[in-house]
């Protein structure tokens, strides 16, 4: 793969969701979970590397006590396509027992997430819920279950920004934008 020139990759591409917007999303997210959990402690499990942005965002307005830990799985290593699942480390608490909240940036078809709550239940986790800044809505078939918090729904494209990388560049915007001509 030839190196992308990423000031190339942000002029040429187009704003789906505004800062303002991405801040009411994580602010609605953050009310439902905090009306879901009421006061009961969770873990805060983070998933690597996409996910970074939103959790420290959404974490911030959780008011029960959690501990956060993070997991890496992956599906994309760079690329704009999915292939198979790569699970690079797994959480370091123990989970037995616990109410697990997953954090990611993206559902797109879901294979990453069931991955990992299906570890999270291997575990004996006594609940395993997931938070997606983003659900790109298309008619693909996804996994049977979504997640419970969901942020914003948006288009069918390749997304950066928000924890979103485009060929591991701009994961730090606070808005969402769509790859354009690559």
């Amino acid at each position: 793969m030839t190196e992308m020139d990423p000031r190339e990759i942000l002029k040429n591409s187009t704003l789906l969701a505004g800062s303002g917007e991405v801040e009411e999303a994580v602010e609605r997210m953050a009310l439902a979970i905090n009306e879901y959990y009421a006061d009961r402690e969770i873990i805060f499990l983070i998933v690597m590397t996409g996910a970074v942005m939103p959790a420290a965002w959404l974490a911030s307005k959780l008011t029960m006590p959690m501990q956060m830990d993070f997991v890496h799985a992956t599906r994309y290593a760079g690329a704009t396509h999915g292939g198979e699942i790569e699970f690079r480390v797994p959480p370091r608490l123990n989970l037995e027992g616990r109410d697990v909240l997953i954090i990611d940036d993206i559902y797109d078809i879901g294979l990453t997430l069931e991955m990992i709550e299906r570890y999270c239940t291997s575990r004996e986790a006594r609940s395993v819920n997931s938070a997606v800044l983003v659900r790109k809505i298309h008619d693909r078939k996804t996994t049977d279950r979504l997640p419970r918090f969901i942020g914003m729904e948006v288009e069918d494209r390749y997304l950066f920004g928000c924890g979103m990388d485009a060929y591991e560049h701009w994961r730090h915007l606070d808005e969402i934008r769509a790859l354009e001509g690559f």
